[in-house]
């Protein structure tokens, strides 16, 4: 026989979490429609949106963590290696959505932390994220100040300046294909060259290199850092390489 007394005091149990989580989901939505006004979707601020992409593919990741059916997470994190690019990113993220994320020194780096699931699912409306499948933001990348901006951004986290070059390299083929695109946008040529690690187990590995003398000055003119050591390393190549 059915316990009929069990069965009404269950359903009145499953009554209550509905009621006691519909409040919650309202405090939810109005938080995010309250963040969401304040969203500058305006093209006049896609060099900022495309500053803070750039520092995303290189140093950082937008991520949705599903721990539990009925739960996610939803966060942006960036991980510079100098105060300078930890304030250029801020600046930007602070114009763009209104927010201040959460900055922690970590040794060496600092982690920047802004848990958001309005501004994640506008930046993945934009393009990919992730060491493997990042991508050039090429619906906000409408003029040559967004792609400076992007540019110079990824360039922050990932370029390196030898003595002879300026090298950017990644584990996404696609990625850095669009880097070379756009650094041609600027009359910029890189040489592509890719690398098969011995061991098996580790990813290829692709580079772009600028060479020319008359391509590092104009990387210079045109994109340069704001990462102030890798300015400083590039102004002395620059002078190196500047025609006598």
């Amino acid at each position: 026989m059915l316990n009929w007394e069990f069965l009404n005091t269950e359903n009145l149990h499953i009554q209550m979490r509905k009621q006691n989580k519909n409040p919650v989901l309202m405090r939810w939505i109005l938080t995010h429609q309250k963040e969401k006004k304040v969203f500058r979707q305006n093209p006049t601020f896609y060099p900022l949106k495309a500053r803070i992409c750039g520092y995303l593919a290189g140093d950082g990741s937008v991520v949705i963590r599903k721990e539990r059916k009925s739960a996610s997470h939803y966060y942006v994190k960036f991980y510079p290696d100098n105060k300078f690019l930890v304030n250029s990113f801020l600046a930007a993220f602070k114009i763009v959505y209104g927010k201040k994320p959460k900055v922690r020194k970590m040794g060496n780096f600092f982690e920047i932390v802004c848990y958001s699931k309005p501004i994640v699912e506008d930046l993945l409306k934009i393009t990919k994220f992730g060491l493997y499948e990042w991508r050039a933001p090429y619906k906000i990348l409408r003029s040559l100040e967004s792609k400076r901006e992007w540019l110079r951004a990824i360039f922050d986290s990932e370029g390196y300046v030898g003595k002879k070059y300026i090298r950017i390299q990644t584990t996404n083929k696609n990625g850095i294909m669009d880097i070379k695109k756009l650094l041609k946008s600027f009359g910029i040529e890189s040489k592509f060259y890719e690398y098969t690690p011995k061991n098996m187990k580790w990813n290829k590995v692709y580079m772009l290199f600028i060479i020319r003398r008359r391509d590092i000055i104009n990387f210079l003119r045109e994109v340069g850092f704001t990462h102030p050591i890798k300015l400083s390393k590039l102004k002395q190549l620059a002078q190196v390489a500047e025609p006598g």
